[in-house]
Formats: C-alpha cells, sequence, structure tokens
C-alpha cells in the first residue's frame, strides 16, 4: 500500500465515499506539502517506509481539510462529526 493509499484508506475507513476521500487528498496534499518546509513525501511509494506518527500527523491535516470539504460539499453527511 502506498502513502497516498494508506491516506485515502483513513478517509475511508471514517465513512467517507471513494471519491469524496479523491477529492479531500486532491486538495489535502499540496496544503500538507507546503506545510512541511521542505521534508518531501513520497506518495507513491509503500506507506511502511514511514512510521505510524507521521500518519497521526498527517491525519491532523487531511481532518482539516476533510471538515473544510464536507462543509462546501456534503453538510448533512452523517461522517461530518468523525472530522471535528
Amino acid at each position: 500500500m502506498t502513502t497516498r493509499e494508506k491516506l485515502k484508506k483513513m478517509l475511508t475507513d471514517n465513512g467517507m465515499a471513494d471519491g469524496q476521500a479523491d477529492a479531500v487528498l486532491k486538495e489535502a496534499i499540496p496544503r500538507i506539502e507546503a506545510s512541511m518546509a521542505g521534508y518531501k513525501i513520497t506518495w507513491n511509494e509503500p506507506a511502511d517506509g514511514y512510521p505510524e506518527t507521521v500518519f497521526n500527523a498527517l491525519w491532523l491535516h487531511l481532518c482539516e481539510t476533510a471538515r473544510e470539504w464536507i462543509a462546501e460539499n456534503a453538510p448533512r453527511a452523517w461522517f461530518r462529526p468523525i472530522f471535528d
């Protein structure tokens, strides 16, 4: 599983459909890259190259982007509170 696939799975495991997770990732990845101050995430390489603590930090970025995406695109989504 790649890093990108793992992040998508994190979103879908918390209620998002595949297309919704893809849309959130499309917005989140550039934000994550901008916040990393020169550190490069290898999105299409195996996820096991990173410790779980990295994914915990990335989850915070995903939640922020997901909240914004949900508010704009699916404000009545049952999974909205999960990302708060």
